[in-house]
């Protein structure tokens, strides 16, 4: 019996999205990240025709022994890059290595039938660290395509597989995303076209073989599912990546919807963009472990037409090594008085091919300084966080820095057109200071008692629990209320430092197995708020997840507005502390993969918490008024 298809036969005729100047990644801002557009895996499609120079299309390396490739399928139309797939039966000689039913032997070539024929293309040029964006509208047919947009190496092998201080990596692939596959958990399930995988693929070595690293089997590790408040047939929308030598980090729509440890994914590979058949066109031969064509499920109905996925541009940038203050008009508006410290939250980018080093400033550094018309006239104070060139944090992150403004001369009293200025600063591996991109300026400094303090009345220190592993860190959050306090001063003790050590950011590490509180107290009236640390010996077992919390239990938003929900698995000290969002109703509120709530449209909808361990659950109900 076949398959039936759903078809938006009521779609609007498809207009070309305008290929508006693309300066940086969807969702990031001027005056943050410095970002280098990669012009030779960067395309707008607006030509007329596909680019010689920078894609081969249909390229043999990518032919599967289920449909074909052709070159035909893929061209350059209205500005987009399309991909259609569509029904031909025809003979292509195959590399059979499961000829004689059984997999993995020596291939023999036949000439097989195929029924279905789609469109793939690459970039000439390889990449390896840096932003990867593309603008793309979904297939319509639905199930049975899947438009992917994806990263992959094809060098192999390595002249470094004897190297003794590394494990081997044949193959990487990044999955930037997968959309319409209709099947990721299991060939049982059937997903609908909300859902959208950003998976990683690899090839090791092990034991002396190479062997392949897949999702399913390792979820934690290269895994990501994510459920879209949106249907990507009906239009276009941006997704991206972020590969850094330490972390890859999925973006949809500027929105980021997860991220891994990076692991194996440092080889040069290839921008890739496909349209491949799944298991309602194809089907799966258990024998040969492979996907083979379908003859008793052919259809015809909406190829092409209705078979085209199409690309508005992609884009590839580099991060250059950047640093910055967010809101910097918060600073520039505020009074300070000289009685206590100015607290500055830093953000930094140690750039795609390079990090925070030790250098002249030991670490991110923020400088109050004094400045005239010709310039800087001095160093007035300064703080730095040398934890940001460790290998944990050096890549990129955020830390707060505390000024001591104890003694410093009021602004009043500075000789005539002088003024103070915050300047961020560190130290790049390649070398070079690197400073902000804008001034922060100026910043009024008063004497005691020149303004009207603003009094604290209490702090939260967030999360109430946490686990981490012995020699590893995990940051602790502290919020001094009011918000418009004017002084945000706090510090940090551990009960037990034998257990667990904490830094004057909040940063905690672990030492031996235990638990122990810390806390951190407020300058202004000391107000206390405590964590639970537990600490766990990297060679312990498993530890089950027995319950999940979010909180608050109810939240009201503004339109537009954003909050960042808290989840505290239970125990604090489970192996898998893992969760995935859900709104029941992405149009009055949105969730992404690390818990942060939008506000969409007016109503009420219900985010749902859920454990990967144990699917435990909890909920929050949002009101966006």
């Amino acid at each position: 019996m076949k398959l039936r298809y759903l078809l938006l036969s009521t779609l609007a005729v498809a207009i070309s999205s305008a290929n508006a100047s693309v300066v940086r990644p969807t969702g990031f801002h001027p005056g943050e990240v410095r970002w280098q557009e990669l012009g030779d895996k960067s395309d707008d499609f607006t030509s007329g025709s596909l680019n010689p120079g920078k894609w081969v299309n249909a390229p043999a390396s990518l032919n599967v022994g289920a449909w074909t490739f052709d070159p035909a399928n893929t061209y350059v139309q209205d500005g987009n890059l399309v991909i259609e797939t569509t029904q031909d039966t025809h003979i292509r000689r195959f590399a059979d290595s499961c000829w004689d039913g059984v997999a993995g032997g020596p291939p023999q070539f036949v000439d097989r039938e195929f029924y279905y024929k789609s469109g793939a293309v690459h970039s000439i040029a390889k990449g390896v660290y840096g932003f990867y964006e593309a603008k793309i509208k979904g297939v319509e047919i639905f199930p049975g395509l899947s438009p992917a947009f994806w990263l992959y190496s094809d060098d192999h092998p390595y002249d470094d597989r004897n190297d003794p201080t590394k494990q081997y990596v044949d193959y990487s692939e990044i999955d930037i995303v997968e959309l319409q596959q209709a099947d990721w958990r299991s060939p049982t399930d059937f997903d609908d076209q909300y859902d959208m995988d950003h998976n990683l693929h690899a090839r090791v070595e092990e034991n002396g073989q190479i062997v392949w690293k897949r999702p399913k089997p390792n979820p934690e590790a290269q895994l990501l599912h994510y459920r879209a408040p949106f249907d990507p047939r009906l239009d276009f929308h941006t997704y991206a990546v972020e590969n850094r030598p330490d972390r890859i980090t999925w973006y949809v729509d500027g929105v980021e919807v997860g991220s891994k440890p990076n692991k194996w994914w440092h080889r040069p590979m290839r921008v890739t963009f496909s349209q491949g058949l799944r298991r309602h066109l194809i089907k799966y031969n258990p024998d040969c472990q492979r996907a083979d064509p379908n003859p008793d499920n052919i259809i015809s109905e909406g190829f092409p037409e209705k078979a085209r996925m199409k690309v508005n541009y992609v884009k590839t940038w580099k991060a250059l090594p950047s640093v910055w203050v967010e809101d910097q008009d918060k600073y520039t508006g505020t009074e300070y008085p000289n009685s206590k410290p100015l607290d500055v939250s830093v953000n930094y980018h140690g750039g795609s091919d390079f990090y925070v080093e030790s250098g002249n400033y030991n670490g991110v550094t923020v400088n109050l300084v004094e400045k005239n018309a010709s310039g800087v006239v001095q160093v007035i104070r300064s703080s730095n966080d040398p934890s940001t060139t460790s290998d944990a944090n050096k890549y990129a992150g955020k830390t707060t820095l505390s000024l001591d403004l104890s003694g410093v001369t009021p602004s009043n009293q500075l000789p005539n057109g002088h003024y103070y200025a915050l300047a961020p600063v560190f130290s790049s591996s390649n070398g070079n200071p690197v400073y902000a991109q804008s001034p922060i300026e100026p910043i009024k400094i008063t004497g005691n008692g020149d303004s009207n303090d603003v009094p604290v009345t209490g702090v939260e220190l967030t999360p109430q629990t946490a686990s981490v592993k012995v020699n590893e860190t995990v940051k602790l959050t502290s919020t001094v209320k009011p918000y418009n306090a004017s002084d945000k001063g706090v510090y940090y003790y551990s009960d037990n430092s034998n257990i667990a050590s904490v830094n004057n950011s909040g940063v905690v590490t672990g030492k031996v197995k235990g638990t122990t509180n810390i806390t951190v107290t407020t300058n202004d009236g000391a107000y206390t708020s405590q964590s639970v640390v537990n600490v766990i010996d990297n060679s312990g077992g498993w530890t089950p997840v027995t319950g999940v919390e979010v909180s608050p239990s109810s939240l009201s938003l503004s339109l537009g507005q954003t909050k960042l929900l808290n989840v505290s698995v239970l125990p604090s000290h489970a192996s898998n502390q893992s969760v995935t969002f859900q709104s029941n109703n992405p149009s009055v509120a949105i969730v992404n993969g690390q818990g942060q709530v939008t506000a969409k449209g007016k109503g009420t909808a219900q985010v749902t918490v859920k454990t990967k361990n144990g699917g435990f659950t909890d909920s929050v109900t949002i009101t966006v008024k």
